[in-house]
């Protein structure tokens, strides 16, 4: 019984260290004007970009590098390429929240229940790839 418990808590153990990075991943986010924004407000701020990717990756619980790739000369995360087939797909569910949040939400007006806006946290729940829906017994 010992045993089992002491691989289960070692298991545990690699797959914490492994799911969260020692360090905050947008600690270097760049500091200079965005560029390559197809999603975002090309006006944005940088203060606010880096707000907002920071609650990607603590919504959907990635790095940097999930979406972005890393220089092969340097190691630094390139925010500008767009080799990384997930930044499309970033873009692509920007702009869905983007529609659910300013054209179909703000149209229930009133309606307490949906004064908060969606996130990618609403569906992704911290992962990835979102939990498949279960629907409650009644």
């Amino acid at each position: 019984m010992a045993a089992w418990r002491a691989t289960v808590l070692v298991m545990l153990g690699c797959v914490l260290s492994c799911a969260a990075p020692a360090a905050d991943p947008t600690d270097e986010l760049p500091l200079t004007k965005p560029v390559n924004l197809k999603a975002m407000p090309t006006d944005i701020s940088v203060s606010n970009l880096n707000r907002a990717m920071k609650r990607y990756n603590r919504e959907l619980g990635v790095a940097c590098s999930y979406c972005h790739v890393e220089n092969r000369d340097t190691g630094k995360v390139d925010y500008i390429s767009d080799e990384n087939a997930k930044k499309e797909t970033a873009r692509i569910m920007i702009t869905m929240l983007e529609d659910i949040n300013d054209k179909y939400l703000a149209q229930l007006d009133g309606d307490v229940r949906y004064t908060a806006d969606m996130g990618c946290g609403t569906c992704h729940q911290g992962r990835a790839n979102p939990p498949p829906f279960e629907s409650k017994a009644r």
